[in-house]
């Protein structure tokens, strides 16, 4: 499991489009997002660098969060 923080994540449709970003590299990853937090999960075997990157082209600011 992989967390990520996303400051500029801030209503459905960024949920949307962070979610699409994973599945672009990883049909099957499970994607759970908090709005409250601006936290995403992603349980994906795809590296934790790779999902940021392709998060980051989608537009969005990512840092990894604390576990």
């Amino acid at each position: 499991m992989t967390r990520f923080t996303i400051p500029d994540m801030t209503c459905e449709g960024c949920v949307a489009s962070v979610t699409r970003a994973v599945r672009a590299l990883d049909a099957t990853a499970r994607v759970a997002a908090d709005l409250e937090s601006h936290t995403v999960e992603v349980d994906s075997p795809i590296a934790a660098e790779t999902l940021a990157a392709a998060i980051a082209d989608a537009g969005f600011t990512v840092h990894p969060a604390a576990q």
